[in-house]
């Protein structure tokens, strides 16, 4: 919060459909009990990056092609018959939400705000400034 208070009041915030469906699957999943908790941060991504929030367009695909071609053009797997997805999840570590979110944020020129240290998306992507405000 010390780093969202510290920008200029004119900043807008914007978040990807993915991000904001994982906050909702989080949600889901973890049927915490505290439902005025829930209900107070389903008001404020509302409120705050619904307004604003970013599709995943057609023209997103290009950017997502790129990092993950990218990505295996630098981090290959062994075996060229290794299903991409596999090699990305399984043997990188990426999750594949998050190369779309990057794609998000690169077809847009926005800087990515994660906690996440998605170095394989960094190294692929440095068009793409990543940055931890925690």
């Amino acid at each position: 919060m010390q780093k969202v208070a510290s920008l200029p009041a004119n900043t807008q915030f914007r978040a990807c459909a993915i991000t904001l469906g994982e906050f909702e699957g989080g949600h889901l999943i973890t049927q915490s009990t505290d439902q005025q908790k829930r209900d107070d941060a389903t008001a404020f991504l509302n409120k705050v990056f619904l307004p604003h929030a970013l599709p995943v367009s057609i023209s997103t695909r290009l950017y997502y092609a790129q990092i993950i071609a990218r990505i295996w053009k630098g981090q290959g797997p062994a075996k060229a018959s290794t299903k991409t997805e596999r090699h990305l999840v399984v043997t990188l570590s990426i999750d594949i939400n998050d190369v779309w979110v990057a794609a998000v944020a690169w077809e847009h020129g926005l800087v990515l705000v994660t906690t996440d240290k998605m170095e394989c998306i960094r190294k692929a992507v440095p068009e793409v400034q990543l940055e931890c405000w925690l």
